[in-house]
């Protein structure tokens, strides 16, 4: 069987958050796609299957380590990247738009040219958000990330379960330097998780290691095994849309674009952008976009 390990949410080798990728899965059972994913050790490994929809163009499953999951950003990133190179899909026009079939949904997903005709990046459509939870456990969750309650306080933002796909929980830190030291206790963290029903603690602040990005974020999943993700489709396009239906963002214009940086405290270095359509606030669309670096390419057999 052909597989890839691609880095997703970059441009360069050894940067972003890397994903394996099989292309063709029509012969593999959920026991064996599991055991792959576990092979790999990727945060996430995408699955390429026939669509069982009209309406999809693939279908795509999503497992980590140590389970599968509806949906994940950058292994969407990764999956339709290497789609593009094998040929599988074409970029006969400025922005080509195509439908996965996933656990989460029937999403979009579009395949942006550059102006030489190459693939510049993969932009993913999430779900609508649905805010799950507002928590007043502030100090709890202080104690597991180890900082303390005042350090999560930034202009007055609540700690929100937020889901586009998947449940997570946007935490607000008061700075980077505060952002950076966080040192969660993993155990307790991913205990937490599994109780309260979510998949990640996407904790954020406004100061940036790039000054052309908007915002620093860190994501922590103990619950699926990932400690910590050097970059997260899913959570981001959870966090814009929470940054915009809490008014923390401008709402002058409908169209709302965030560049999100992540993964430094890895050297894994990546950058996602955020564009959202709201109208006075509410979220109308969310999509998370990226570029795609393969990284290695092989088979593998059993």
């Amino acid at each position: 069987m052909k597989i890839y390990q691609v880095d997703a949410f970059t441009k360069y080798s050894f940067g972003g958050n890397p994903a394996g990728v099989v292309t063709d899965a029509s012969n593999l059972t959920k026991e064996e796609m599991q055991k792959i994913a576990r092979e790999m050790n990727c945060s996430e490994t995408a699955f390429v299957l026939p669509t069982t929809n009209s309406k999809a163009d693939f279908k795509v499953r999503f497992f980590t380590p140590s389970e599968e999951v509806d949906l994940c950003g950058h292994a969407t990133i990764a999956t339709f990247h290497v789609l593009f190179q094998e040929g599988k899909i074409k970029l006969d026009c400025k922005e080509k738009l195509v439908f996965q079939e996933t656990k989460a949904g029937i999403l979009p997903v579009y395949l942006i040219a550059s102006s030489e005709g190459k693939l510049d990046r993969v932009v993913m459509g999430q779900r609508l958000p649905e805010i799950i939870e507002t928590s007043n456990e502030i100090s709890k969750i202080a104690e597991l990330l180890g900082l303390k309650t005042s350090d999560l306080e930034l202009n007055n933002l609540p700690l929100q379960i937020v889901s586009t796909g998947l449940p997570d929980m946007m935490v607000p830190v008061k700075d980077l330097k505060t952002l950076k030291k966080a040192n969660p206790d993993f155990i307790k963290l991913g205990k937490y998780q599994k109780e309260k029903g979510f998949v990640s603690i996407h904790a954020f602040t406004f100061e940036t290691e790039n000054p052309n990005n908007d915002i620093h974020t860190r994501d922590f999943a103990p619950s699926v095994e990932i400690n910590e993700e050097s970059a997260t489709g899913t959570a981001n396009g959870a966090l814009a849309s929470y940054l915009v239906e809490n008014k923390e963002v401008s709402l002058k214009d409908n169209k709302i674009i965030m560049k999100i940086e992540q993964g430094y405290t890895m050297d894994r270095p990546s950058e996602i952008v955020a564009e959202i359509l709201h109208e006075r606030g509410t979220v109308k669309e969310v999509k998370v976009g990226g570029s795609a670096v393969i990284i290695m390419e092989g088979t593998m057999a059993w």
